[in-house]
């Protein structure tokens, strides 16, 4: 059986739901393993930063990460109707810490989640396009929670165990 990476791009409410999420997983006896983006404090990718100070240890620790997991959740808040800076900027560099940059994602089942006040939709949309381009699989299933709308647990499980499947395949 493999692992389920939770990228978690928050230190609120996602990190909250991607907490529930891991709780579910070890109800189910399916490992996981919570990697919060935002605790890696990775500089702010840019060629020049690359060129000046090269690719960050911590960077090439994530993409180790995510290479060996076969599936995750990305799990992210909606930040002006697309994903949050530390999501996309832990991606750019991990695709930069591989040999080809589509190899830590390509391939990958992936599941995504977010909660979010304003809506969530588009930032679930921006993600899936991301995560498409960069060669993974995406599930259908969405988790979306609100303030107002909370997690569905059997659709929580559902993708938890989809990805499990597709994973062990």
């Amino acid at each position: 059986m493999s692992k389920i990476g939770i990228l978690v791009a928050s230190a609120n409410n996602n990190k909250k739901l991607a907490e529930k999420l891991q709780e579910l997983a070890t109800l189910e006896n399916i490992e996981t393993e919570i990697i919060n983006l935002v605790d890696l404090n990775l500089p702010l990718y840019s060629t020049v930063e690359e060129e000046k100070n090269g690719i960050p240890d911590i960077a090439k620790e994530l993409a180790s990460k995510i290479l060996a997991l076969n599936a995750f959740i990305v799990v992210a808040p909606e930040y002006n109707g697309v994903m949050p800076p530390v999501l996309n900027n832990a991606m750019a560099w991990t695709s930069r810490s591989t040999e080809s940059w589509r190899d830590a994602f390509n391939d990958k089942i992936v599941g995504l989640a977010t909660h979010s006040g304003g809506g969530g939709q588009k930032g679930l949309q921006a993600m899936r396009i991301q995560f498409q381009h960069l060669g993974a699989n995406i599930l259908a299933r969405e988790l979306l929670t609100t303030y107002e709308k909370p997690l569905n647990e059997e659709a929580a499980i559902g993708m938890i165990k989809q990805l499990n499947k597709l994973s062990n395949i």
